[in-house]
């Protein structure tokens, strides 16, 4: 695959992830911060969260994931720029979905192996087979780009 296939691949993915993200997780924001009872155990979207989290922490940790997907989203304009940012994305990645495995397991959310382990572990394979090389520099790939 060439650098030029690569990084469009890749820019399509980070834009995909970002806008599917701030969906996602605007949605779970705004449903703790109005306290919908559809969130706690029992009821209907409980699947989306690990657990009937306490006060501000559903809505902290949303706005976390709210702050990567606008990084994502801009990460997507110029990938050679945010090689930093996409080693840090696909690693805490990882690292944050083979932790939840076991997690999945202990506590009983096998559906987790459906929704946020797949999400998290999809990104950071895509990063790895898509993210821009070490020795592209971003002159490089922006050269490469503007000559097609």
């Amino acid at each position: 695959m060439t650098d030029t296939t690569r990084m469009r691949l890749l820019k399509i993915v980070l834009r995909v992830w970002g806008v599917a993200s701030i969906a996602i997780f605007g949605f779970i924001f705004i449903g703790y911060a109005m306290h919908a009872n559809a969130f706690r155990p029992g009821a209907g979207m409980h699947w989306a969260v690990w657990d009937d989290l306490p006060g501000h922490v559903a809505m902290m940790l949303a706005a976390i994931y709210l702050t990567w997907a606008v990084f994502l989203l801009l990460a997507a304009n110029r990938p050679a720029d945010y090689v930093s940012f996409l080693n840090f994305t696909m690693w805490a990645n990882l690292v944050h979905g083979l932790v939840m495995v076991p997690g999945a397991f202990e506590h009983d959310y096998h559906g987790k192996f459906l929704t946020d382990i797949p999400w998290i572990l999809l990104l950071a394979a895509a990063i790895y087979v898509l993210r821009p090389r070490a020795e592209a520099k971003p002159a490089d790939v922006a050269r490469e780009a503007v000559s097609r």
